[in-house]
């Protein structure tokens, strides 16, 4: 069976856990604004820093199993840092057998690498001490003041958005590991391995996909639902303060180039 736990939902009683959901999201969307904004390395450090720490103290999720998930995001990490080191002009590295690697493109590729690993975290985070009947409600609150907008719908769909990636991972996970006890994933041809697993997953998410359609149709599924009341805690506005008070230390130090390196 697969041991998948990014994007999982871990039930806990931890402070993230017992947040409103609402200043959640929004410290989560602060936080990513302050990881895309971040220009300078010791920037990041403070910023891998403090989202250390919060997924082991303030989520109390498990830090090592997360960070060995992300191997499934490496070759996508591996395209940014190769396709920067030759895109990026700049100074060429001495010594360096391929020719058009530069030092300025390998940086940037290293910086961004590292804004997408970051953005995977709080979204793991998220989503780690969130469940997904909270997250749906949390949506259509937000969108609920938009006129001609179907929240309900809409929130739903990104609600089984949510449901349905770890579904996939979880199966990816099954199908390499069926593969590796039927030794195809010895093949030389990556196109061969890849094919082996794209058109199988296709079909399980197919498949999946219409056995929910009938289950929600057999239990009369309506946008007519029952809407949710949130009540927010004096300590969730403090960690709403405390994000704010984050991202305008990040701008600070970004815009003014505070701690440039």
């Amino acid at each position: 069976m697969a041991q998948i736990v990014l994007f999982h939902y871990f039930p806990g009683k931890s402070i993230l856990h017992g947040m409103d959901g609402r200043l959640k999201l929004i410290c989560m969307i602060l936080f990513s604004v302050a990881i895309s904004l971040a220009k300078s390395v010791p920037t990041f450090i403070i910023l891998t820093a403090g989202l250390l720490l919060i997924t082991l103290f303030a989520a109390r999720l498990p830090l090592l199993t997360l960070l060995k998930d992300m191997k499934y995001f490496l070759f996508l990490i591996l395209i940014i840092l190769l396709v920067n080191s030759f895109a990026i002009p700049g100074r060429p590295i001495p010594g360096f057998p391929l020719p058009g690697v530069t030092i300025e493109g390998v940086r940037t590729g290293l910086i961004a690498s590292w804004r997408l690993v970051l953005i995977i975290m709080v979204c793991a985070v998220m989503t780690g001490t969130t469940s997904l009947i909270t997250l749906k409600n949390v949506v259509e609150w937000f969108l609920r003041p938009i006129p001609f907008v179907p929240e309900t719908r809409i929130a739903t769909m990104i609600n089984l958005t949510f449901v349905f990636i770890p579904i996939i991972f979880d199966t990816v996970s099954e199908m390499l590991s069926a593969q590796r006890a039927r030794c195809i994933e010895g093949r030389r041809n990556p196109f061969k391995r890849i094919m082996f697993i794209a058109f199988p997953l296709l079909v399980q998410t197919f498949r999946r996909t219409d056995e929910l359609i009938l289950a929600m149709e057999a239990r009369c599924y309506s946008d007519d639902r029952t809407r949710a009341v949130f009540a927010a805690t004096a300590r969730d506005w403090m960690i709403l303060a405390c994000s704010i008070l984050f991202l305008a230390v990040i701008l600070f130090c970004s815009y003014l180039n505070i701690l440039n390196i």
